[in-house]
């Protein structure tokens, strides 16, 4: 019976091209809008966006889910912009009426929008101030796996639907294929050093003579839009290692490192995971996983563009291996560079698209940093909650991790965790 990968279907993109992230941003857009007091507007980012009123100092949270005004973008929202000396008062008392119920614009609304660029009022007493996205200086955190658990710039509100936080896990990368066409989706994968990628043989292998189709996208979270408030970085890929001994028809040592073209600068939504050591002890532990791929049929969901996680538990070795023989049949035997996992009640489990995609487990509680533990590989259908999860074993390719980066030249140390000296943010 044939292993059934989380690569079978692909999403298709536009490809944008290359884009460089940067520090400060300033508004994404200058659209003018009406609001839902019927008032003029511009479209600002939710989080920006208090009483109907343009402000720096809101909750920071964002609703994927509203229903979209003037704007056109989820993200977005039409929003009144303050007169120069109204305060954070004044705009907590402006109360907004009418919640939207309309979808997108037609045509005709968009060049009503257009035309209203020239109707804002220009007076003194109204002087309208183009808001900027408030993002803060990056300050690199030193060492790898630092996760962000209440995202970057602004949260999720009420998010119950698996979706990762903006930034949340900064080393999840997607990786696409390009054609006269676009870009396609294939597979996901781990950012391990500033330039290299760890991911699955499996997603690789049909590509494996054709690395110049190949694009790492990095930073990225929403694939249907480019209004996140740091722009995702497209990266080309020099060189790609299969792993010498992978078997395709089994996913044995279904392990590959991706050498990009470019090191990567990092920033709030980019960043490097950790490895553990090969003697890394795995047992009993909750993992956490990402990807963009589809989403199981059990789940109430609409088509999947965000990130999504999954928590998993990891299962014993032997009560796996007893479960696959149920499918795979009473003589099959679960390689020892796998781990298995399963999910925990109704939750988000890897699927169609999801090889490659890292899980990470926590390495001290309570320290929100992360060893990539595995890398998903391949499941007997996703769609059945009582079927374990199969993921490439990291800790037991390290060496030839660490082999593969020092022939490439590049430093094994942006992987390994070092604890946290103690008091050393308090010396001057």
């Amino acid at each position: 019976m044939a292993l059934i990968p989380w690569c079978t279907v692909c999403v298709v993109l536009l490809w944008s091209g290359a884009a460089v992230a940067s520090v400060i941003v300033d508004s994404h857009t200058e659209m003018s809008c009406t609001t839902n007091a019927n008032t003029p507007g511009i479209c600002v980012y939710q989080y920006q966006c208090n009483g109907g009123v343009i402000t720096q100092s809101g909750e920071n949270v964002i609703d994927v889910r509203h229903l979209m005004d003037d704007c056109r973008d989820y993200m977005m929202v039409c929003c009144a912009v303050p007169m120069v000396g109204t305060t954070e008062e004044d705009h907590d008392r402006v109360k907004d009426p009418n919640r939207s119920t309309t979808t997108s614009p037609t045509d005709a609304t968009e060049a009503a929008a257009d035309e209203m660029q020239t109707e804002l009022p220009t007076t003194p007493r109204t002087v309208l101030k183009r808001p900027k996205v408030p993002i803060p200086p990056y300050e690199e955190l030193g060492g790898c796996g630092h996760r962000n658990p209440s995202g970057v710039i602004f949260t999720i509100e009420n998010n119950q639907l698996s979706e990762a936080e903006y930034g949340e896990y900064p080393w999840s990368v997607a990786i696409f294929t390009r054609d006269e066409a676009g870009l396609k989706y294939r597979c996901g994968g781990a950012l391990i050093d500033r330039a290299a990628v760890l991911t699955t043989a499996s997603c690789l292998y049909r590509y494996r003579f054709q690395v110049s189709s190949l694009v790492v996208r990095l930073g990225e979270w929403d694939m249907s839009t480019d209004s996140e408030p740091l722009p995702h970085v497209d990266a080309e890929v020099e060189k790609v290692h299969l792993h010498p001994h992978f078997r395709e028809s089994s996913k044995i040592n279904d392990i590959a490192l991706v050498v990009l073209s470019e090191t990567i600068e990092l920033n709030h939504t980019i960043g490097v995971v950790c490895l553990p050591p090969a003697s890394f002890d795995f047992h009993q532990q909750d993992v956490i996983g990402v990807g963009w791929g589809e989403v199981p049929r059990f789940v109430e969901k609409r088509p999947q563009t965000i990130l999504k996680k999954s928590h998993l538990r990891r299962i014993a070795h032997d009560t796996c291996q007893t479960t696959l023989r149920q499918m795979m049949g009473r003589q099959y035997r679960l390689d020892g560079g796998f781990l298995c996992a399963d999910a925990q009640g109704t939750e988000m489990l890897p699927c169609t698209g999801d090889t490659g995609s890292p899980y990470v487990a926590e390495i001290v509680p309570g320290q929100e940093r992360y060893y990539l533990v595995g890398l998903a590989s391949w499941g007997y259908d996703c769609n059945r909650q009582t079927f374990p999860t199969v993921m490439t074993n990291v800790a037991k390719y390290r060496a030839w991790i660490d082999d593969m980066i020092r022939r490439e030249e590049l430093d094994e140390r942006s992987y390994l965790y070092e604890e946290p000296v103690v008091g050393e943010d308090e010396e001057d």
